[in-house]
């Protein structure tokens, strides 16, 4: 039995994620900032599954005290660990920052992850198929790296939401590249699951940005089809062939140049290590 663990699996395509893998006979253990609506997920995830393989913990991504619990009490409870679906995301159009300091986006979309992949990573190898999923975005193709802005140093007046989420994706495109690089024994892919009907540009925006994404959820995918590549990478035996990879639509594609680029992913990996000490 797999043991899989994922972020952001109480709704949206982490959700389905979930759904899909426990259908698979998986035993999957979603990590969840709100603990009420984790409980919830499980029950209604056992329900759709099928299967009792299901289990929650408390993560804060926005968090490091919380990251390092949820590691804790991860490798406490359940030990083993053959799938990390980095999964969770969000995004703001206004300034915000963590627990820590950091801008919000890059500090949960990228730095949270960057530590709990960090923090699992000796349990991961010891896993006979190790697998780390990072849910990108084809946003990331907008995204440049500005490592002074990684603390909102830009300013609430010049800050744009895009552009730093754009940066997050690309982030995690990076960081994809640089574990294939440092940590060949685990199959490390990125991918975009395409433009999903979520609450993700709902819950930290403001009214007008809210009310837009809104009117366009009808004619978005569903959570179910955004979920599908996520599924293949942590399920597929075909992805083992190939590391450090960016997909879409369950196929490997193409990402931005800068997403490529080897001296920034050892660079970003170098910077966020400090970041997270």
């Amino acid at each position: 039995m797999q043991y899989i663990l994922i972020t952001g699996g109480n709704a949206g395509i982490g959700l389905a994620t979930t759904i899909a893998l426990a259908k698979k006979g998986a035993k999957v253990i979603i990590a969840c900032r709100n603990e009420t609506k984790a409980k919830q997920a499980v029950l209604d995830i056992k329900k759709a599954a099928g299967s009792e393989s299901v289990d929650y913990l408390v993560c804060d991504l926005s968090s490091f005290d919380s990251i390092k619990s949820c590691a804790e009490n991860y490798l406490n409870k359940f030990g083993q660990i053959d799938v990390l679906i980095n999964n969770a995301g969000l995004f703001t159009n206004t300034l915000q920052l963590t627990k820590e300091g950091f801008e919000l986006q890059f500090g949960v979309n990228h730095l949270g992850h960057f530590l709990l992949t960090h923090l699992l990573l000796d349990a991961l190898q010891k896993s006979a198929e190790p697998r780390i999923v990072n849910v990108s975005s084809a946003a990331h193709i907008n995204g440049k790296i500005n490592t002074k802005s990684f603390k909102g140093e830009i300013g609430a007046e010049k800050y744009k939401g895009l552009a730093a989420y754009a940066q997050s994706k690309l982030a995690n495109i990076l960081f994809t590249k640089e574990l294939a690089q440092r940590y060949p024994n685990i199959c490390s892919h990125a991918l975009h699951p395409g433009v999903v009907s979520t609450e993700i540009a709902q819950k930290e925006t403001n009214w007008f940005f809210s009310t837009v994404w809104g009117l366009f959820r009808p004619v978005m995918l569903s959570a179910e089809k955004g979920a599908r590549t996520s599924v293949y990478l942590a399920s597929s035996p075909d992805v083992l062939k190939v590391n450090g990879k960016y997909f879409e639509k369950s196929k490997e594609k193409e990402p931005s140049p800068l997403a490529k680029d080897e001296a920034l992913a050892k660079q970003l990996w170098e910077v966020s290590e400090t970041l997270i000490a």
